[in-house]
């Protein structure tokens, strides 16, 4: 049988940071809906299946306590991981077996966590059979398996459109054009079939959105996305029997902002939810007022739920730390299912501004509580505007003092080697932060400032001149306002104010996080 299983190998997947595998975050969503976990309390031994290019592997591996491994079978993918593993000095191991040899491995220890970010829905029943042994040999009890698939019933008008597109790639394009050449034929094609008068696009109503927002995705993602053999979009209750057998138990999901339901649903939708006490059917139910297309879910073997005392004793031991200048937060607008959440100053304001004393360091909740800025929020509001801020990125959990000082070392080897990556690539969207145990989004010309900076150029104008030294090498020109700078003028005109904004607001933040 041919190796790949009918899985993509021939061009690399993208170079994707998912937090949500991080050990830090999936310990905090369950803090948030009441459940149990042990993940906080030592070093873990975590496993994540299938994991691309291994950068969320390598972020976690490096910023965070424990004996990390990880399978991915392509091995392309586990030459970049290696060298990633091999900058940070995290000891990582990883391996290029697919799920049957890594399962047959005699050397496999039980995990405390078990992770994988989308590759459910790619592989076949008889490789989901293996993943499903696996979990249920080696996660230990009262571990966690984190698992991310496209949904049903948000998928379903995505299957006709992808088998098109795969039939397309697979029997018309010449053997030899390259994927993303493939995939752009196909396109074209399809297209054409929808200006030509289809009914299937004038009657399915989100089949021409569908086809605008594919088509202006990245082709080596697509091609990962709807070009292997195995493509299977799975509702909610399908994936929680099939991990019953495993012996797991759904928990919640990891994205934190569907943890607020009661903001964001219309009164009548959120009533049907709250009556709804069989929890396969509540999910489901969310699903279809959502029209849920990709879920993030933990589940957990041997859930035990804390009691209101136990959690709120943790949640107060839990530390925060503001990624975003209070001004820039203040009025932002958070999409939710239905319409969205401003972020308005009356509740924000004065949290956002204790967040940001003593130059960002960590702040626990029971700060939060006594302090002056925030006594105008109840205790429950407090909760709820940082889970929610949490959610949205802005803000970010903080490992102890300890584990920080233990990671410091892996994370500066790493991004040290990230950011001589960006002097040659605009691939990597993270630097690793020992402070958060987890990745932080960090821009790509920022990424270049902080390079110029850590070999000695300490002014913003020297930033400016090796960023765009940098840009040019590569032939990248910048955009302003979805407009593309053609001019070398104008480029290091808009680096400038990247340079200033960057040196003002964001270096700072970034030295309280342990990444400059």
């Amino acid at each position: 049988m041919d190796w790949t299983h009918g899985y993509v190998q021939s061009v690399d997947y993208t170079h994707h940071y998912c937090r949500e595998l991080s050990p830090v975050h999936l310990d905090f969503a369950c803090l948030s809906r009441g459940i149990s976990t042990s993940l906080a309390d030592r070093p873990l031994r975590y496993l994540e299946l299938g994991f691309g290019q291994g950068l969320s592997l390598n972020v976690h591996a490096a910023a965070s306590e424990g004996e990390f491994w990880g399978t991915d079978f392509i091995p392309a993918h586990v030459v970049n991981a290696r060298e990633l593993a091999a900058a940070s000095h995290s000891g990582a191991r990883l391996f290029d077996d697919s799920f049957e040899d890594f399962a047959r491995r005699d050397d496999l220890p039980e995990f405390d966590v078990i992770g994988m970010h989308g590759t459910w829905s790619w592989i076949s029943a008889q490789n989901r059979s293996l993943v499903l042994d696996l979990v249920r040999r080696k996660l230990a009890p009262g571990g966690v398996f984190y698992v991310s698939y496209n949904a049903l019933p948000g998928c379903a008008a995505e299957l006709p459109l992808r088998n098109l597109l795969k039939l397309h790639a697979e029997q018309v394009s010449p053997p030899l054009l390259a994927l993303p050449d493939k995939l752009d034929a196909s396109l074209a094609f399809i297209r054409s079939l929808a200006e030509a008068g289809s009914r299937y696009f004038h009657e399915q109503g989100e089949s021409r959105a569908l086809l605008e927002r594919v088509s202006g995705q990245n082709r080596n993602y697509l091609a990962h996305e709807y070009l292997n053999r195995d493509w299977q979009p799975m509702g909610f209750a399908e994936v929680a029997e099939l991990l019953s057998q495993a012996k797991l138990e759904f928990a919640t999901t990891a994205t934190l902002t569907e943890h607020l339901d009661g903001a964001s649903f219309p009164d009548r939708a959120r009533k049907l939810l709250d009556d709804t006490k069989h929890p396969l059917l509540r999910e489901t139910m969310r699903d279809y007022l959502v029209n849920q297309r990709f879920r993030r879910d933990i589940f957990v073997k041997g859930l035990r739920r804390l009691s209101p005392e136990a959690r709120d004793e943790r949640f107060a031991r839990t530390r925060f730390v503001l990624r975003a200048q209070p001004a820039k937060l203040l009025g932002a607008k958070i999409p939710l299912p239905f319409g969205e959440a401003e972020l308005k100053p009356e509740t924000y304001g004065g949290l956002s501004a204790a967040l940001a004393e003593q130059d960002f360091a960590p702040k626990s909740l029971e700060f939060l509580k006594h302090h002056p800025d925030c006594k105008q929020l109840r205790p429950a509001q407090l909760v709820h505007a940082l889970r929610l801020l949490v959610g949205t990125g802005h803000l970010h959990l903080a490992q102890s003092e300890t584990a920080i000082a233990l990671a410091a070392p892996r994370c500066r080897a790493l991004n040290a080697h990230l950011l001589e990556r960006a002097s040659h690539s605009e691939d990597n969207p993270v630097l690793a932060s020992p402070v958060t145990g987890n990745g932080v989004l960090v821009p790509h010309d920022q990424q270049l400032f902080l390079h110029a900076r850590s070999q000695g150029q300490t002014a913003p104008e020297q930033w400016v001149a090796y960023a765009w030294s940098r840009y040019s090498a590569l032939g990248v020109r910048l955009t302003r306002d979805g407009k593309t700078l053609e001019s070398a003028p104008e480029n290091l005109e808009h680096l400038r104010h990247r340079a200033d904004d960057f040196e003002q607001q964001e270096l700072g933040i970034l030295q309280t996080l342990g990444i400059a």
